[in-house]
């Protein structure tokens, strides 16, 4: 990836408004930032459990999770927030939601201990990418 400027669009809201920071590193191929600042508030994309190594989804529900929470924070991570900083999160589960939302909520709670953001988990028919499991968006302050 290049330079975090390079990767990065900012437009000054009028009359002296927040400065908002969308980043892409992906140059336009998605459609879409993966995480956008407007002032102190961050917005993430929904992040999910793909390997960026491998470009693969591990058919074990555990590693999913925990690569979807380290994909996460690395999105917040490009303007400076962290797991810690969010506070609201949205988790869309799909596929067996009885195996699937406890290990999300023990990997949660694990992450996030101390911190846990108010959140909302929802049953979804299935993703764009086969295979996975859940994905989730952020909204933190940083």
């Amino acid at each position: 990836m290049d330079d975090l400027d390079d990767r990065l669009t900012v437009r000054s809201a009028a009359m002296g408004g927040p400065v908002i920071e969308r980043i892409d590193p992906f140059d336009g191929a998605l459609g879409f930032p993966i995480v956008v600042r407007a002032g102190s508030t961050v917005y993430s994309a929904g992040a999910f459990g793909i390997d960026p190594d491998t470009l693969e989804i591990s058919p074990e529900v555990e590693v999913e999770v925990r690569q979807a929470f380290a994909n996460l924070e690395a999105s917040l991570g490009m303007v400076g927030a962290t797991l810690r900083d969010v506070v609201e999160m949205t988790t869309y589960l799909a596929g067996n939601h009885e195996e699937v939302y406890p290990v999300f909520q023990r990997v949660r709670s694990e992450l996030m201990a101390g911190h846990l953001p108010a959140s909302t988990s929802v049953i979804v028919a299935g993703f764009l990418v086969p295979g996975m499991h859940l994905e989730m968006k952020a909204v933190a302050v940083a």
